[in-house]
């Protein structure tokens, strides 16, 4: 459902399933974390507004809740923000893709302007940068959301990417056209609600971690072995060669 919250602010909630292996869901507490991806009028954080929010979070194993906060005006950024911190009040964790070099500094900077007293979630799950130094090594093409999500079997319904959201939401501001406000959100809403599947990649990318730690230890493990059975050969001959010379 959707309602209007003071000005023009303009904020839509969903509440569909998104279904994960359990040993995913657990292993990496997905009802503990805050998914998290905004939009904005550009990449400058002085000049530029924050013009949309998405936030999404589980309610249970499998329902999951997305909140938007979309300002049909961007006078309206500092009431999303407010909303934002509302919101985030109960998350110790967030996850982003890309956000530590977008989202998050955006953010930080708009919520100092207005001295809105809030700050993210210290422990920032960066799907983007787990995923970078392995992604040619999986076979993902490039490590683009969209690349990734394909690799994972996910298929968008929005055709749009982040510079033409600019220019529709720019095009919405004069025509104020109910369609271009769904294809906006549309996007950032699905960049939100495929965050948690693609935990998938980055349980591969666990295990292989894990496997290839394994295997170091078991190399180190058996250089030590090797090294202990040469110092054990060489005392002995040693010892060997010790008696030789006393008995001559």
């Amino acid at each position: 459902f959707f309602y209007r919250l003071g000005g023009t602010m303009f904020i839509k909630e969903y509440q569909i399933k998104v279904v994960l292996p359990s040993e995913i869901f657990n292993k990496y507490k997905m009802d503990t974390i805050a998914y998290l991806d905004i939009e904005a009028t550009g990449f400058d954080m002085e000049d530029d507004k924050i013009v949309l929010i998405s936030l999404g979070y589980y309610l249970n194993k499998d329902e999951f809740k997305i909140v938007q906060f979309f300002a049909e005006s961007p006078s309206e950024e500092e009431s999303i923000l407010k909303e934002l911190k509302k919101s985030m009040g109960r998350f110790k964790r967030w996850c982003s893709y890309n956000g530590t070099a977008f989202d998050e500094p955006f953010i930080i900077r708009k919520m100092y302007r207005y001295n809105l007293g809030f700050r993210l979630p210290r422990e920032h799950i960066d799907l983007f940068r787990i995923i970078r130094p392995f992604h040619k090594r999986m076979g993902i093409k490039n490590c683009s959301l969209k690349s990734v999500e394909q690799f994972t079997g996910i298929h968008r319904k929005d055709e749009i990417n982040g510079a033409m959201w600019v220019e529709i939401y720019d095009e919405y501001l004069v025509k104020d056209d109910e369609k271009l406000k769904q294809i906006l959100m549309l996007h950032n809403y699905e960049d939100v609600v495929n965050l948690p599947k693609i935990f998938k990649v980055i349980n591969v990318i666990d295990n292989e971690l894990d496997l290839l730690r394994k295997e170091k230890l078991a190399k180190k493990q058996m250089a030590l072995m090797k090294s202990n059975r040469n110092i054990k050969q060489r005392s002995e001959e040693r010892r060997v060669g010790k008696e030789c010379m006393e008995s001559v």
